[in-house]
């Protein structure tokens, strides 16, 4: 026994050893594995942390500064979650303006080892430059491959992947881009699938650049237009509301000044009374608000007056829900909070009206290929809305059908532009932009 004895510890030393080496390989390989699933969409309403949003940045909202100013300044606090409140609930952002915050936040969170969240302001950048008709091919490029980097220091490489293929798809197809443009793009391209590994798309890329480059001439190109938009007729201002509008910019920037003056620490902290009263302004206004907007709306003589007062009442639901959701990073209005469900059905069912109205309006047009093209233009928008939360209840599958109908219409009048088409991933659609002969391939039309 006495014999055994050091080849039984010299074994389970060994054995030691190689728990050891194992468990280290685990941590170092193990982690790199995707850490995030994006198979199924959150909107990203509800992934805001509200209790790490900065409360004395965020109400100044309430206080009358655009929602360009608020991001601003959240991100100069370093109030990344703040920053990122007023992109999901914000209704003044065009989606372009919205891709650079999140590309931005990407960053941040990245920076910050958030790596959820990180990743999926990626992919909601990603899902923009897609499927939203106001960025320019260009833009799409862009952010796309930033998306794809991002990404891809994430570990997130099935993701990272996919927006690259989508960017290479655009650059290679394009209408809208010029020669020197598609051959800068496509040798930036080329440059990320070879740092991805991916050999044989870095070639043909490549060739692209090089094939690009020496065309004689750039007949081909066909300047991107503007999507289709209805101007709305604003509805008379109405002195009781401009007054109490006043009144709340003024109890908000008491209550601002307070929190910033006395940082809270705690619930207890906090200043009840400015909230109190910055709580009754805001109920007296939605009274005026909501009881204004409906007798604008029977009296409206046609349909730009009518989207004139459903786009008002859509941004007051927008912050009215973002209250009721206590994504200010405080509690101002306990009734709201109880009836968030409510006020979501409310802004649902105004965001359906308006692209009722919007694209009967598109319909309407005398020219056919203007019609499908902002029919598509609005569908479009739709989708971005039902993703992003002011249209919750949307009907994805007819949007998407509608959206089939609209491309096969462009397909047949040969209207020279990428077709935004889909396919089923499990139980989510997956939305990409092909030429028409790529129209319909699904997955397939991926490089490969």
């Amino acid at each position: 026994m006495k014999k055994a004895l050091p080849f039984i510890l010299l074994g389970a030393a060994g054995l030691l050893l190689c728990i050891g080496v194992g468990a280290l390989a685990w941590n170092f390989f193990g982690a790199r594995g995707p850490a995030v699933d994006t198979s199924k969409w959150l909107m990203p309403q509800t992934q805001v942390e509200t209790n790490k949003i900065n409360p004395g940045v965020a109400v100044a909202i309430l206080a009358g500064i655009s929602d360009a100013a608020s991001v601003d300044d959240s991100l100069a606090a370093g109030d990344f979650e703040g920053a990122f409140a007023q992109i999901a609930y914000g209704s003044e952002f065009s989606d372009a303006n919205r891709i650079g915050t999140l590309l931005l936040l990407g960053n941040r969170y990245a920076a910050a080892k958030q790596i959820v969240k990180a990743t999926w302001m990626y992919q909601y950048a990603v899902f923009l430059a897609t499927v939203s008709p106001q960025p320019s091919d260009l833009n799409r490029i862009q952010t796309l491959l930033e998306a794809a980097q991002g990404l891809q220091t994430l570990n997130m490489n099935a993701n990272a992947r996919a927006a690259l293929d989508q960017a290479y798809l655009i650059a290679q197809y394009s209408y809208a881009l010029p020669r020197d443009t598609r051959a800068e793009v496509a040798e930036q391209i080329a440059r990320l699938y070879e740092k991805f590994g991916v050999s044989k798309q870095a070639r043909e890329a490549r060739q692209l650049a090089q094939d690009t480059i020496t065309l004689s001439d750039e007949s081909a190109v066909n300047l991107a237009r503007r999507p289709f938009r209805i101007q709305p007729t604003q509805p008379p201002s109405n002195p009781e509301i401009v007054a109490k509008l006043k009144e709340r910019i003024s109890a908000a920037r008491e209550l601002v000044d307070a929190l910033n003056l006395n940082p809270p620490q705690n619930q207890t902290d906090l200043p009840d009374d400015l909230i109190r009263a910055l709580g009754d302004t805001l109920f007296e206004e939605d009274a005026l608000r909501m009881d204004y907007y409906a007798s604008q709306y029977d009296q409206s003589a046609d349909a730009s007056a009518q989207l004139g007062v459903l786009q008002e009442k859509l941004a007051w639901l927008a912050l009215k829900y973002r209250i009721a959701q206590k994504a200010f990073g405080i509690s101002l209005m306990p009734e709201w909070e109880d009836q968030s469900a409510e006020i979501a059905q409310e802004l649902n069912d105004t965001y359906a009206d308006y692209f009722a109205i919007t694209q009967q309006q598109a319909q309407s047009l005398d020219k056919e290929e203007e019609a499908n093209r902002s029919n598509e233009d609005l569908i479009r928008n739709a989708i971005v809305a039902g993703h992003w939360g002011a249209f919750p209840q949307y009907d994805e599958a007819d949007l998407r059908a509608q959206l089939d109908q609209v491309s096969q219409a462009l397909r047949d009048e040969q209207v020279a532009s990428l077709r935004l088409d889909s396919f089923m991933r499990g139980n989510q659609a997956i939305y990409l932009l092909v030429p028409d002969e790529l129209y319909g391939m699904g997955e397939r039309a991926l490089p490969h």
